[in-house]
């Protein structure tokens, strides 16, 4: 009888666990510390990781630029975060900058090219995914545009923004991906999110991703304007959001069960080569699916944008103790200015939010 009541009590614990869907909390932990095993293959989770600007530019004024480090081969630069990148399913990076042999013609202080080998990079380096909507993928004109989408196309990689969206099936599980440099809040910018986020549903897109190039280079906060962009975009049906373009990381957000990390930080970025600030971290999302409901796990990998504290040799590292500890510390700090109640508290293995719509 003790028996029966146990399991009683267990199945009870179990049920309320799965209802439970409105108790969120957010890790910051850098392992997870629960352990499950692994399911069929139809039902292993889908994972993706998220990291921010890679701006692949020689940038010239330094012995040690961005091509310097080319003799050391390809999969140099993402080399220290291969491993996570190669055991997920979608890495999906924003790409800062045309990849062309065209000259830049931009007018402006730091315009970014990067050689068009460098593609070889991502491919070296697990990257599925780019942004293309940002402040410099037009430095070398709309050919050198042109360039870049043709060369991702050749080497398999797949882009979002500019006008254009993607699909990913991985093991029946459709995700849509969604890009926009955003440098205001506007109608005209509100419509063209919302219907694209409709069109991704309506084509049968089961979760929707939007990474916006926004923000004050620089600011560790948030402005008001990507808050209230955000959220839109969260209502509108996106139930991931991720940003870049500040140069450093901003805290994230639980808005309504959806995930907003509003900054990524720089992350394999040759325009710079030596920032003070070289915090960084990856974002990864863990989607299992439950009967019509699709449960996300988000966790934070904090990293360095270099293998040394000395200057940026341009390869992102993963970092542990304290350091690591840090970066969970300031994200902390960062995402207090948002009015949803989320904890923090380093005790917290995973952040479970359901999304019972597969369609709108």
């Amino acid at each position: 009888m003790k028996k029966f009541f146990t399991a009683i009590l267990f199945v009870m614990m179990i049920c309320g666990m799965a209802s439970a869907d409105s108790n969120v909390e957010l890790d910051f932990e850098v392992e997870p510390a629960l352990k499950v095993e692994e399911p069929p293959e139809s039902q292993r989770p889908v994972v993706i990781s998220f990291a921010g600007d890679c701006a692949l530019d020689a940038f010239p004024g330094s012995e040690y630029d961005f091509e310097h480090h080319w003799k050391n081969g390809a999969d140099y630069y993402l080399g220290n975060v291969k491993p996570i990148f190669a055991a997920d399913d979608i890495t999906f990076v924003n790409l800062e900058g045309a990849l062309t042999a065209r000259p830049t013609t931009a007018v402006k202080q730091f315009p970014i090219r990067g050689e068009p080998k460098y593609v070889e990079i991502l491919t070296a380096g697990s990257v599925e995914l780019c942004n293309l909507s940002n402040n410099h993928i037009y430095d070398c004109g709309d050919a050198g545009f042109r360039d870049t989408v043709n060369l991702l196309n050749e080497h398999g990689i797949k882009f979002c923004g500019e006008g254009y969206s993607e699909i990913i099936d991985v093991r029946g599980m459709k995700i849509g991906f969604l890009g926009y440099a955003a440098w205001s809040d506007n109608d005209a910018l509100r419509e063209k999110i919302f219907s694209d986020i409709h069109m991704l549903r309506n084509d049968g897109a089961e979760i929707v991703v939007v990474e916006f190039h926004w923000g004050r280079e620089l600011a560790h906060i948030s402005d008001a304007y990507q808050n209230s962009l955000a959220h839109f975009t969260a209502d509108s049906g996106a139930n991931i959001i991720v940003g870049a373009h500040p140069h450093v990381i901003q805290g994230v957000e639980n808005y309504n069960g959806k995930i907003i990390a509003y900054s990524l930080g720089n992350f394999c970025f040759g325009a710079n080569y030596n920032p003070r600030d070289k915090e960084t971290f990856i974002l990864q999302a863990t989607l299992s699916r439950d009967g019509d409901a699709i449960t996300i796990t988000p966790h934070v990998i904090p990293c360095r944008i270099s293998s040394t504290t000395a200057r940026n040799d341009f390869r992102p590292t993963p970092v542990e103790g304290d350091e690591a500890a840090q970066i969970l510390n300031h994200l902390k700090e960062y995402s207090k200015t948002y009015n949803q109640t989320i904890d923090f508290t380093e005790g917290n293995a995973y952040e479970r939010i359901r999304d019972d719509r597969t369609s709108d």
